[in-house]
C-alpha cells in the first residue's frame, strides 16, 4: 500500500501503530464468519452433520477472508478514524504539499 493518496495527499497511517483498528475489523469479520458457517452448517444439517466438509469449508473460509477483506478492513478503519478523529491543521498543510497539481 502506498503511504499517501497521489490525488489529495492524505497520508495513510496517521500516527504509529494506526492500522491496529483495521486489525480488529478484519479479526470481528472473520470470527463473524465463522460462526455464521460453522454454526449455519451445523443447523441446516441437523443431525447429520458432515463434520468432515464442514470443518474445511470453515478452515478455508478462515485462511481466505482475512486476506481478501484486509485492504477493505483498512478503507473502513481509515474512513471511521476520519470520522472521530478531523484532519488537524498541520495534517492538511502536509497533504497539500504532496498532492499533485491536475496539470500534471
Amino acid at each position: 500500500m502506498k503511504g499517501h493518496c497521489e490525488q489529495c495527499g492524505l497520508r495513510f497511517e496517521r500516527e504509529e501503530g494506526y492500522w491496529v483498528g483495521a486489525l480488529i475489523i478484519n479479526t470481528t469479520v472473520t470470527f463473524g464468519t465463522f460462526l455464521v458457517i460453522f454454526v449455519g452448517g451445523i443447523l441446516v444439517t441437523w443431525p447429520e452433520v458432515p463434520w468432515s466438509m464442514v470443518g474445511t469449508i470453515t478452515i478455508v473460509a478462515n485462511g481466505a477472508i482475512p486476506i481478501a477483506f484486509y485492504p477493505v478492513s483498512k478503507t473502513l478503519w481509515l474512513a471511521l478514524d476520519l470520522g472521530w478523529h478531523p484532519l488537524e491543521a498541520q495534517e492538511i498543510e502536509a497533504a497539500a504539499a504532496r498532492a499533485v497539481s491536475p496539470g500534471a
